[in-house]
């Protein structure tokens, strides 16, 4: 019985610790990025960039392997995205990432998504409203309801607006297909503010960010005006989790980390 035990737990340790030595063995960290996720991941001129395809290079040279940076379209909702990504692969083939950027971090989120670790938190995103410092004075509310307000489209901010005090905002909640493209309505006076993620409004707005005003816009709990943002690894890879740890550790402490959000013209919210 004794040595039946001892040989379980021979096996689980066994799994252990090939859950970061099969990255060493491969000689690269595969990490999974969203496509087309502003200053996150993009392609510009068909480079892929952005914030967290630099911050995937960083953690591999800190593990001592190469970066495999895999640009993936986001599903239905983050449980597909989790299952597709890292604990089972897409039924269409394409193989599991080591780990996953952008992944949020909720002990309610966690609870019901057994099968991965979350962990290693490296900044926090809130939800925010920007209209041009000339309309700065005018209440939040009452810019809403006798404004345009521009929303990317089947998002929270566009739920919350259509929804919200009975529907009070809808008629004025115009629709696009990217924060990119609100923002370019706000600057040509199609839209008097709008409602998103402040790291993609401050990107799409560039070096012309000084000339607006950013309100944060308090929704429900069920909305999440803030969250956290970390990492996703499969359940049972624990040593690989532990040594982004301390990668991503050091680079908070040496401030490589909040450069490269001030690279992309993004401001670094500690979590």
């Amino acid at each position: 019985m004794k040595l039946f035990i001892a040989l379980i737990l021979l096996g689980v340790f066994s799994q252990q610790v090939f859950s970061f030595s099969d990255v060493q063995e491969k000689g690269y960290l595969r990490v999974a990025v969203y496509k087309n996720y502003a200053p996150f991941s993009f392609r510009e001129n068909g480079q892929l960039k952005g914030i967290e395809v630099e911050l995937g290079k960083l953690l591999a040279k800190k593990l001592g392997v190469d970066p495999i940076i895999w640009a993936i379209g986001a599903d239905e909702n983050m449980e597909d995205d989790l299952r597709n990504t890292i604990w089972k692969g897409h039924y269409l083939g394409g193989g599991t990432a080591d780990v996953m950027l952008h992944a949020p971090i909720n002990k309610v989120f966690s609870k019901a998504n057994d099968k991965v670790i979350f962990s290693n938190v490296y900044f926090k995103e809130e939800t925010i409203a920007v209209r041009h410092n000339a309309h700065s004075s005018t209440p939040l509310m009452k810019a809403f309801a006798d404004h345009k307000i521009g929303v990317e489209l089947d998002t929270l901010p566009d739920f919350y607006l259509v929804g919200t005090m009975g529907g009070r905002f809808r008629s004025n909640v115009a629709h696009y297909r990217t924060v990119e493209e609100a923002v370019q309505a706000l600057k040509e006076g199609e839209v008097r503010s709008v409602v998103a993620p402040r790291s993609q409004i401050e990107f799409a707005l560039g070096v012309n960010a000084d000339e607006y005003v950013f309100t944060p816009v308090s929704m429900p709990l069920s909305y999440q005006s803030t969250w956290n943002v970390g990492m996703a690894v499969k359940q049972g890879r624990q040593p690989l989790v532990d040594k982004l740890t301390v990668a991503i550790k050091e680079l908070k402490k040496s401030g490589e980390l909040s450069e490269l959000f001030k690279k992309y013209n993004t401001s670094y919210i500690s979590p």
